[in-house]
């Protein structure tokens, strides 16, 4: 009678079996499938996790990004700042000369009887619009300085919207008297003018508007 083959690993009581076959009851290795990665296996679920944490912090930096500051707004501000200089000078200007006439008011009374009441009456007036224009230009100062902030831009619209009504009458004005107003003149009063509105429309826009909605949104947060 013929004798099965014996293989390598066998002992006497054992049955020869090849050695790919194991034992009832022995779990088998699992063995890949063609075109399968064993070391890749479990990349794409972590592949997935990384990437919804990955989401979830770019859609939250996304929700509370605030929008770059649009041009509009640092050129209506720089505007700003060109109005509170010019203020600055015309205060000081009235100031100085009101202190002038409050001084000459008593040497032109002695002068010429009733002068010197005119002439303190013009005192103050100078000085009542030295403190107008001393409000009008902190408006504008400070104004232009939240507006770059993007905290608010309420206070630089009052105080372009002041310089529109102010300039404007400068400008109408020079025509209605053109005998003593010259190119120059008007000129200058035309472009403060033009600054002047320039500074609201900038301020108006889609783009101003939403950034400063934006601020006003992340300051709530």
């Amino acid at each position: 009678m013929t004798q099965p083959p014996s293989y390598p690993g066998s002992s006497d009581g054992e049955e020869n079996l090849p050695p790919t076959h194991r034992p009832y009851g022995e779990p088998e290795e699992p063995q890949p499938t063609p075109g399968e990665q064993q070391p890749y296996g479990q990349q794409p679920g972590y592949d997935q996790q990384y990437g919804q944490q990955y989401g979830q912090q770019y859609g939250q930096y996304g929700a509370t990004a605030v929008p770059a500051r649009p041009g509009g707004v640092t050129i209506a501000a720089v505007f700003g700042f060109i109005f509170g200089a010019l203020g600055i000078v015309v205060t000081i200007l009235l100031v100085f000369a009101g202190a002038i006439f409050g001084g000459a008011a008593g040497g032109a009374e002695e002068a010429v009887p009733g002068l010197g009441s005119v002439v303190g009456a013009v005192t103050g007036d100078l000085v009542v619009i030295g403190l107008l224009a001393l409000a009008w230009t902190i408006v504008m100062i400070w104004g232009s300085v939240r507006a770059l902030s993007g905290s608010c831009r309420v206070l630089l619209l009052v105080g372009g919207s002041i310089a529109i009504f102010s300039t404007g009458i400068s400008f109408f004005g020079s025509f209605s008297d053109s005998s003593t107003s010259n190119a120059g003149g008007i000129i200058l009063s035309l472009v403060f003018f033009i600054i002047s509105i320039a500074i609201v429309v900038l301020l108006c826009t889609k783009q101003s508007a939403a950034f400063f909605a934006a601020k006003r949104a992340a300051r709530g947060r």
